[in-house]
């Protein structure tokens, strides 16, 4: 397979234990006599044991979004109809199911420690990419959809992002980044659009909620050209153990908010990490007792401390101004 450039920055939870891993996958779903499921018995989210996957079905459109369950064999038509198809022709490893995101996330039933995952294109994106159609261009053309120059000389890409998130919604650890396609290479020849179940291998990855975001280079007025989906199979999980809460008396963030530059009293040795508000870590560092923390130098706003102990997890908000 050709290369795939793959981000995996490392968040420290050093000193947590985790227990039996545990994997999503589809096998075990009932799509009684279906093709696929997207949700239009309106039942809501998906739940498999430990894991809650996404499901909105409107019914006035009869359109869905989150994530659908699919054993759709149709890896050649070309389409929207084909929405439900991974390009890989089956599930991961030769299975008969898999999962289908179209917008949404994953909660797990607690924190855990993410191991890996494997991720593939869907036919309709695929063949979109590689082909080009009404709506998209063809990736390594020079010209957009509509026939003329778009800017992009031919280096198009498919970007996935996979985001840790705590159950506030907000960002807890470095956005892993898995390119789907990629044209931007000296030799043609290395250019590819992942067509087979591939492995993503995470370093340190731990949180409540998995979110995702899908990038292209083929851009119009109403957003992304490329078709937003993509395939999942066999996530591979270990629920934490011993990883409670920190009671608030036990962190004490002041003066907050600050001009940047304030005092973090904690009452057990761990890490914090402050995030700005489009995910970058600005911070990282060690406190126990009384630590000052100096960010004077970044910009207006409100950003995420995180503070990890090998027993517990705290997320607050500092404003700085």
């Amino acid at each position: 397979m050709k290369k795939v450039y793959l981000s995996l920055v490392a968040a420290c939870f050093a000193g947590l234990t985790f227990s039996q891993t545990d994997s999503l996958t589809f096998e075990s779903f009932d799509l009684q006599g279906q093709d696929y499921y997207n949700g239009s018995d309106l039942n809501g989210s998906i739940v498999i044991n430990q894991f809650t996957l996404t499901n909105n079905y409107n019914t006035d459109w009869g359109s869905w979004d989150g994530f659908a369950i699919s054993r759709v064999q149709d890896s050649t038509t070309a389409g929207w109809q084909n929405q439900y198809a991974s390009f890989a022709g089956s599930g991961a490893n030769g299975s008969e199911k898999y999962a289908v995101w179209y917008g949404g996330e994953i909660e797990f039933a607690g924190y855990m420690h993410v191991s890996s995952m494997q991720v593939t294109n869907t036919t309709y994106t695929a063949l979109t990419m590689r082909d080009g159609d009404a709506y998209s261009k063809q990736f390594g053309s020079i010209n957009g959809p509509d026939g003329q120059p778009d800017g992009t000389n031919g280096e198009d890409w498919f970007l996935l992002e996979i985001i840790p998130m705590d159950e506030n919604n907000m960002v807890i650890g470095d956005t892993v980044k898995f390119y789907l396609a990629d044209y931007r290479f000296a030799n043609n020849e290395e250019d590819y659009i992942i067509q087979d179940w591939t492995t993503i291998e995470f370093n340190s990855f731990y949180a409540k909620k998995i979110a995702f975001k899908l990038s292209s280079s083929d851009n119009g007025d109403w957003g992304m050209n490329t078709p937003g989906y993509f395939a999942l199979d066999n996530l591979v999980a270990s629920p934490t153990v011993g990883v409670k809460t920190l009671a608030k008396n036990d962190l004490k963030i002041y003066p907050n908010p600050s001009n940047g530059k304030f005092t973090v009293n904690s009452t057990e040795s761990g890490e914090i990490t402050v995030i700005n508000a489009v995910g970058q870590v600005v911070y990282s560092g060690q406190v126990f007792g009384q630590t000052n923390i100096d960010l004077s130098a970044q910009t207006a706003g409100v950003y995420t401390l995180q503070y990890v102990t090998t027993t517990s997890t705290r997320t607050e908000k500092i404003v700085i101004r």
